[in-house]
């Protein structure tokens, strides 16, 4: 027995040592990627400064609130989740076909040592504004908030209201499921309790509560 928990530790052991050399590699050729994907996002239909920054901080406040405090991954900030903006960055640029597991972890490397330092944050805020995925129609990807207000409202960005911005901005945690059209009940709810916690009337439990538990009713 004693022989056979000795193979067993360096069995682990191996397989650990494997997997650091897996994810370095992948970190590295992320690396290499970077710079196609800094260049596949020189468009950008909306720019931040056209933005309210009131906006910009009801984003952040739903999507990443310790965003401009993390170097693109955030473990710690009640409401954060498990993706910031800067991980979506790069299962959206960096990927072909996002898988839970061990992808999650090569996601986190690459957002903290490769598109984090290379890209900055006011960059990162400005793609994501531009390239967030608003779910599908006929078969075509809604892709931004531009496209998005456009398809949803059938006017451009500048000219939405509020409440129809944070319907968007609801969207993003699961698009398809809170559009606003097909499942309006779903999407007028998900508002409901951001409003709540950009009054304050109610803060996260954890990490995890994107869905903001304690706003229900609020």
């Amino acid at each position: 027995m004693r022989q056979v928990g000795k193979w067993l530790s360096w069995l682990l052991l191996a397989l650990l040592i494997m997997l650091v050399c897996f994810e370095t590699w992948a970190v590295f050729r992320a690396h290499a990627h970077t710079a196609a994907v800094l260049e596949a996002v020189r468009e950008r239909p909306l720019r931040l400064e056209s933005i309210p920054l009131r906006r910009v901080v009801m984003l952040l406040r739903v999507e990443d609130p310790g965003f401009f405090a993390h170097r693109g991954v955030d473990f710690s900030t009640p409401g954060a989740g498990m993706t910031t903006i800067t991980q979506a960055l790069v299962k959206r640029f960096y990927f072909d076909g996002f898988r839970p597991g061990f992808a999650k972890l090569e996601q986190s490397l690459i957002a903290r040592f490769a598109l984090d330092p290379a890209m900055s944050k006011r960059d990162q805020l400005e793609v994501f504004i531009n390239y967030a995925s608003f779910g599908t129609a006929r078969g075509r990807d809604i892709i931004g908030f531009a496209a998005a207000a456009e398809h949803y409202y059938r006017r451009p960005f500048a000219a939405l209201t509020d409440r129809e911005y944070l319907s968007l901005v609801a969207m993003l945690m699961a698009p398809n499921a809170l559009d606003p059209i097909r499942h309006p009940q779903e999407n007028a709810e998900r508002v409901r309790r951001i409003e709540a916690l950009l009054a304050d009337r109610c803060v996260p439990r954890g990490l995890r509560d994107v869905s903001y538990e304690d706003c229900a009713g609020r």
